[in-house]
């Protein structure tokens, strides 16, 4: 059989940044030579640089956010401490009678609606809101300008339309039924059968 001729190819030095001859001679005496040692030297001074400066900036986020939270911590308490105040007026009334809101947020926790009986102290403080605070908004999200009718301006005035935008009027409205018609189902609002 005949032998080929295989080429040895070439080693990267990564800390001097060039090749050498891939055999073990040229390997042990660039190694051990004044120049890769002056470089690995080099590199791992810089690394020593980064590794400090990467532990001092993490103490110095741990310290900024232990003095976010002593300071969330110290308005949380203001906060309450001005609740606490605001609520004196109930204080006032009678140990034995209960103020309307005791009564509907311990109505609240007896019901298991989980909206007042979910906080460590008990009741949740002031009161209890069981209905949806805008009740003409069923879904999530933000709805449309065309819903809110934000578009659409009463002047008073009898607004003339030519018959071009009448049409063009009548062909959106139908196109947003379609799309809304198309949509239903995965909205989640309506079951199909």
């Amino acid at each position: 059989m005949t032998e080929y001729w295989v080429s040895q190819g070439n080693k990267w030095c990564d800390f001097c940044k060039i090749y050498i001859s891939n055999n073990p001679l040229s390997i042990r005496t660039h190694e051990l030579g004044q120049r890769h040692k002056d470089n690995v030297s080099k590199k791992l001074a810089t690394m020593r640089k980064e590794s400090a400066a990467k532990e001092k900036q993490q103490k110095e986020a741990a310290r900024a956010l232990k003095a976010i939270e002593a300071k969330a911590k110290q308005s949380y308490q203001k906060d309450l401490a001005s609740f606490e105040r605001s609520n004196d007026p109930s204080a006032e009334l009678e140990p034995n009678k209960k103020s309307a809101d005791e009564a509907q947020s311990s109505s609240a926790t007896k019901s298991g609606d989980g909206v007042a009986s979910s906080s460590k102290g008990g009741a949740a403080p002031g009161r209890v809101v069981s209905t949806p605070l805008n009740p003409t908004r069923a879904v999530k999200g933000a709805p449309s300008s065309i819903a809110v009718n934000k578009r659409k301006r009463d002047d008073g005035k009898a607004k003339v339309i030519s018959k071009e935008e009448a049409e063009a009027l009548k062909a959106r409205e139908a196109a947003r039924k379609r799309m809304e018609e198309r949509e239903k189902p995965f909205m989640g609002l309506y079951k199909s059968y």
